[in-house]
C-alpha cells in the first residue's frame, strides 16, 4: 500500500482528536475515546477503503480483547473493595506505619512499597488515593505526598492490576507473552530503581537521597529484582508480590538501628519540613489510620489469591481443566481493504472464562468474603456497598478502554497504523527508538492509563520496529515502560490524588513536581533501548 502525506495525515487524525479533546478541552478518556473511534471509522471507510465486512470483523476482535482486559479490571476492583469495605486496606497500612518513625523508611514503606502493592491489586489511582493521605498523616508536605505516591507506584503499572497493561500490550502487538515478559520486566525493573530514588528526592532533595541512599537502593533493587523474576513466571503476580517484597525488606531495615534513627531525618530536615509547611494548607487532609483488623485477617483475600494461582499453576491438569470449561474465541477468514491492505485469516484473543486472571480475582474475592464472614467482620449490606463501588470505578474506564481498543483494531486492520509508522520511520530513522518511551508517556498522559497507551501505540511501535529492522520485543517493552512511568503525569490520577487530600486546584503544582522525573527517566530508558536495539541485541526480533 502506497504511503503519502495525505494518508499519513488522515491516519493521524484519530490520535490527534483524542489529544486535542483531552489536553485542549480537558475531556475525560471515556468521552474522548468514542470520538476517536468515530474519526477512525470515517477514515477507514473513506480514505483507506475499508468495507463493512472488515469493520465488523475488526470490531468483533476488539470487543473480545476489551473483554479480556476488562475482566481483570473488574475483578481487581472487586477484590480491592472487598478488603477495603471491612477496613482491611487501612489495617494493612497501619501495620506498616507502626514499624518506624524514620521519615525515609516511612516513605519507602508507604510511598513506594505499599503503593506498589496497591497497584498490583487495584490500580485506577487507588495507590495515590490511599497512599497520599497516609503520607500526609505521617507529617509529609501535602503536595510532596501526592507526588511521592504518583512516582512510587508508576514504575510498576505494566504488571499492576493483575498485569492488565501487559495483557493489553501482548494482545495489541500479537507478541508471545513468554517472549515479551522478560524484556518488559527488564525495563520496568530498571524504572523501579530510579523511581525509588526519585520518590526520596521529591521529599527532601539531594540531602535526603544522600542520607537515605543505602536503604533506598536496598528496597528498590529488592523490588525490581523480584518483579523481573516473577514477571517471567507469572506476570499477573509480578507487581503484587514485588510490593510485598518491598514491605518486608523495609520492615527488616526498620529493625536495624543504623537505619531506623528518627533524628537522622527529622532533625536534619527540620528546616525543609518547616519551609514546606510555612505556607499552610488548611484544606489538606491526611488520614489517621486505625488498625481495625489483625494484619493476617486483613490480608486473607490476598493470601487466598496467591494460593489459588499456585494451585492452578502447579497442580497438574487443573489449569487445562479450567481452560476446557468455557472459552470465548472467534475465528475469521482473510479480508482486505480496497487499497490492498490484507488481514490474514486468524482468530480473536482467547478468553478462558474460568481460567483467566480475572476469574482468579473473583475466586479470591469470594474466599475473602467467606473468611471475613466466618470471623464476624463481614456485615449485612457490605456486598451491596462493594458492588456500588465496583460499578462506580469500572464504568468510565470500561468505556474508555473499549472505545480505544476498537479504534486501535480498526486502525491496524485498515492499514492506518502501518501508514503512521512508515511516515515516522522515514522521518526519524534510526534515532526514533530513543523516543519510544516518550511515546508511551504521551499515551498515558492522554488517556490516563498505560493499558490504553499500549492499545493505542503498541501495534504502532511494532510496525516501526519491523520497518527499521529492529527488535519488536524490545521496542514493545520500551513502549510499556514509558506508558507505565507516564502514570505519574496522568491528569486523572493527579486529580484523584489532589481531590483525596483536599488540594483541588493545585494539580499544576503536583505535575510540575513529577514532570522532571518522568521526562528524565523516559529519556534514560530511551537511550538504553537504543543501545540494546542497535548495539547489544541487534539480532533479537
Amino acid at each position: 500500500m502506497e504511503v503519502n502525506v495525505f494518508r499519513w495525515i488522515c491516519a493521524s487524525l484519530p490520535i490527534l482528536a483524542i489529544l486535542v479533546l483531552m489536553i485542549g478541552f480537558k475531556w475525560s478518556a471515556s468521552k474522548a475515546g468514542p470520538i476517536g473511534f468515530f474519526v477512525a471509522l470515517i477514515g477507514a471507510l473513506v480514505v483507506f477503503k475499508a468495507d463493512f465486512h472488515l469493520l465488523a470483523n475488526s470490531n468483533a476482535k476488539g470487543f473480545v480483547m476489551a473483554f479480556y482486559v476488562l475482566y481483570i479490571v473488574w475483578g481487581a476492583l472487586l477484590l480491592y473493595n472487598v478488603v477495603d469495605v471491612t477496613g482491611g486496606i487501612e489495617s494493612i497500612g497501619a501495620t506498616f506505619i507502626e514499624m518506624t518513625r524514620n521519615k525515609i523508611l516511612q516513605l519507602l514503606m508507604i510511598g513506594f512499597a505499599f503503593v506498589t502493592f496497591l497497584q498490583g491489586v487495584a490500580g485506577f489511582g487507588v495507590p495515590v488515593a490511599v497512599g497520599a493521605p497516609l503520607l500526609i498523616g505521617m507529617g509529609f508536605d501535602p503536595v510532596s505526598a501526592v507526588a511521592i505516591a504518583l512516582i512510587g507506584h508508576a514504575w510498576a503499572v505494566t504488571f499492576g492490576d493483575m498485569a492488565a497493561s501487559f495483557a493489553s500490550l501482548q494482545q495489541a502487538t500479537g507478541l508471545p507473552a513468554a517472549d515479551l515478559a522478560p524484556w518488559c520486566g527488564f525495563f520496568i525493573a530498571l524504572a523501579g530503581i530510579f523511581c525509588g530514588m526519585f520518590a526520596v528526592h521529591a521529599y527532601g532533595g539531594m540531602k535526603a537521597l544522600r542520607q537515605g541512599l543505602v536503604p533506598t537502593l536496598v528496597v528498590s533493587f529488592s523490588m525490581s529484582i523480584a518483579l523481573w523474576f516473577i514477571a517471567q513466571w507469572e506476570p499477573t503476580l509480578a507487581t503484587f508480590l514485588s510490593g510485598i517484597v518491598g514491605m518486608l525488606v523495609t520492615a527488616l531495615l526498620a529493625r536495624a538501628k543504623v537505619f531506623n534513627t528518627e533524628e537522622a531525618i527529622n532533625a536534619s530536615f527540620s528546616s525543609t519540613v518547616l519551609s514546606n509547611t510555612s505556607n499552610p494548607n488548611p484544606g489538606a487532609k491526611g488520614k489517621v489510620v486505625t488498625k481495625k483488623l489483625p494484619f493476617n485477617l486483613a490480608f486473607a483475600p490476598y493470601y487466598s489469591l496467591i494460593v489459588i494461582v499456585l494451585l492452578v499453576k502447579f497442580i497438574p491438569g487443573v489449569e487445562d481443566w479450567l481452560k476446557g470449561l468455557l472459552v470465548l474465541k472467534l475465528k475469521f477468514g482473510e479480508y482486505s481493504t480496497g487499497l490492498g491492505w490484507v488481514t490474514p485469516a486468524g482468530s480473536s484473543t482467547s478468553v478462558g472464562i474460568f481460567s483467566h486472571a480475572g476469574a482468579f480475582l473473583v475466586y479470591a474475592s469470594i474466599v475473602g468474603m467467606l473468611i471475613y464472614r466466618a470471623k464476624g467482620v463481614w456485615k449485612p449490606g457490605m456486598f451491596k456497598t462493594v458492588l456500588s463501588k465496583v460499578v462506580k470505578g469500572g464504568v468510565s474506564s470500561s468505556i474508555a478502554t473499549t472505545s480505544m481498543v476498537l479504534m486501535a483494531f480498526m486502525m491496524v486492520e485498515s492499514g492506518m497504523t502501518y501508514t503512521l509508522a512508515k511516515g515516522v520511520a522515514n522521518a526519524f530513522g534510526s534515532i526514533y527508538p530513543i523516543f519510544i518511551p516518550l511515546v508511551g508517556v504521551l499515551g498515558a498522559f492522554m488517556t490516563g492509563s498505560n493499558t490504553n497507551s499500549n492499545v493505542m501505540f503498541g501495534a504502532f511501535q511494532v510496525q516501526i520496529a519491523k520497518i527499521l529492522g529492529i527488535s519488536t520485543l524490545i521496542s514493545a517493552a520500551a513502549q510499556t515502560a514509558g506508558g507505565s512511568i507516564g502514570s505519574m503525569l496522568a491528569p486523572s490520577k493527579v486529580i484523584v490524588g489532589t481531590s483525596t487530600v483536599g488540594l483541588t486546584g493545585r494539580e499544576g503544582e503536583v505535575i510540575g513536581k513529577t514532570l522532571k522525573y518522568c521526562v528524565t527517566l523516559a529519556l534514560i530508558l530511551g537511550v538504553i533501548a537504543w543501545c540494546m536495539l542497535f548495539i547489544l541485541y541487534k539480532h533479537v526480533y
